[in-house]
């Protein structure tokens, strides 16, 4: 097959370089859940309310973090998913590398990744998205991945910023919708961040799921 040396080939050309091929355009959420996807639409900003597709799964749910509350979360997800891969989605390269360091601290045998733009000698700049497990990326680099769970720590680094905020509404939404199946999103402090704050409690749940609490005592030490 001829090589795409386009790294933004369109599809008619990724089409032609195929040879003899069907093409077939595929309409609505594949990716998501109805639960994960009713979130989304919350916070959708533009035209229009994307459909919600049928598949189910668990509510996305809103945690309040105490210190390394967030770690906490990742290492039972990760035991309890072992086969599943968990995206966490930080705001800042500080909150990447605690996160990476209190997990490598406690549970080395989970063997996180990382990936930021920012490293120097290629240490953190290649991913195999092909393993199960927790990929501890940035916002700035969410965009096209997909993962089973996705987990964003940090959204109280969002407070001060207006909810209303296009800009705002369009990161959290493409955050979101990286995840196939479950969504997890965490803060700090006494208050909730404006924008999910906003969301029922129907669509957006509150406090640690039950099936994680009964397994937590004997997967976290």
């Amino acid at each position: 097959m001829p090589a795409l040396t386009d790294t933004n080939s369109t599809l008619d050309e990724i089409a032609r370089n195929l040879g003899r091929c069907t093409r077939r355009d595929l309409a609505g959420n594949h990716r998501n859940t109805e639960q994960i996807a009713a979130f989304a639409a919350h916070i959708h900003t533009g035209a229009g309310t994307p459909a919600l597709p049928g598949r189910q799964g668990p509510p996305p749910r809103l945690h309040r973090f105490h210190e390394r509350g967030a770690a906490d979360l990742l290492i039972l997800l990760a035991e309890t998913r072992p086969e599943k891969s968990i995206g966490v989605i930080a705001a800042s390269t500080h909150t990447q590398f605690s996160l990476l360091g209190s997990i490598h601290n406690r549970a080395p045998r989970l063997k996180p990744q990382l990936y930021t733009s920012q490293s120097k000698g290629g240490t953190y700049r290649k991913l195999d998205l092909g393993r199960p497990g927790i990929v501890i990326g940035h916002r700035r680099s969410a965009k096209g991945l997909a993962f089973d769970t996705v987990v964003v720590p940090d959204t109280h680094e969002d407070a001060a910023t207006d909810p209303t905020s296009a800009a705002l509404r369009m990161s959290s939404y493409v955050m979101a919708t990286r995840a196939r199946r479950e969504l997890h999103l965490g803060y700090e402090g006494d208050a909730e961040p404006p924008l999910p704050a906003q969301v029922n409690r129907r669509v957006l749940q509150r406090g640690e799921d039950e099936r994680l609490r009964d397994v937590r005592p004997a997967m976290v030490n």
